[in-house]
């Protein structure tokens, strides 16, 4: 294992194959897919909760032609599944992360849930990421690790991770915030970039500074994983830069579903 820990170091990534109990992703996966079948059946895109995962697909493609708000509630709703949160806090990935050398391990943002698809996308970005680092929106400790866990198997036709090996010792790239994502300015040569084939429950742990792009899903089915980062709060900087913390959550102002609940509603409920 300490061989991995000097690749880890040399190379910016280490590939953990099957880290995860499959019964924990196939959860997951379960509990996202309910969240999209339950309001394909409201909406009567779908007949019946009993179809087949081509016949899922298909029906995905189709909610988010119909009813694109609907559908982003939906990927809304599956970041917090209990799940999905759960995954980023078992023993394992939390040894793991102190193995790599994070003393005190702290949940850098909430896990994100990812779905994608040419067919669930209004564009490239939000299926097929550019090169970037994920430190640039992170901003936390200089040993932030981010643990990408493939939720099926994911080939380079289905659109593998891509990873420039020793990249994460080029320093912080010159980028351009755009929906969440760092992208780095400067032209790579796709030469440099190394796919990474994984299968359900293997885990790829990398350096927050890592160049990193999502490949090109060319297949008609949906690419589904997850992420989770991680600060170290005794790494010496973070803490003299007085714990950074750039992610912004709050609620909207106003209902967002006029006049509701009215009292009758929770009287019934409650009787």
């Amino acid at each position: 294992m300490e061989n991995v820990r000097e690749q880890y170091n040399r190379n910016g990534f280490a590939l953990f194959r099957s880290f995860f109990d499959k019964r924990q992703i196939q959860q997951i996966r379960s509990d996202a897919k309910l969240v999209f079948r339950n309001q394909m059946l409201n909406q009567k895109i779908i007949e019946s909760p009993e179809i087949d995962d081509r016949q899922f697909e298909q029906a995905m493609f189709k909610y988010f032609r119909e009813d694109i708000d609907g559908f982003i509630n939906c990927g809304k709703t599956c970041q917090n599944l209990i799940s999905l949160h759960r995954l980023a806090l078992t023993d394992a990935v939390l040894e793991k992360l102190k193995w790599l050398g994070l003393q005190t391990p702290n949940i850098c943002t909430r896990p994100v849930i990812y779905f994608n698809s040419r067919h669930l996308a209004t564009t490239d970005i939000y299926y097929k990421t550019p090169a970037h680092q994920d430190w640039r929106s992170m901003q936390g400790s200089l040993n932030a690790v981010v643990v990408w866990a493939p939720l099926i198997d994911i080939d380079e036709n289905l659109g593998a991770l891509q990873v420039i090996p020793g990249s994460h010792l080029w320093g912080l790239q010159e980028a351009e915030m755009d929906h969440g994502f760092g992208h780095i300015k400067e032209a790579i040569d796709d030469r440099r970039f190394q796919s990474i084939e994984v299968k359900e429950g293997d885990a790829l742990f990398f350096s927050a500074f890592l160049i990193h792009r999502s490949g090109d899903n060319r297949t008609e089915s949906i690419r589904w994983s997850c992420h989770f980062r991680y600060n170290d709060l005794s790494e010496p900087t973070f803490i003299n830069r007085k714990y950074p913390a750039p992610y912004i959550y709050k609620p909207q102002k106003r209902l967002i579903t006029q006049g509701f609940p009215d009292r009758g509603v929770l009287a019934r409920l409650f009787e």
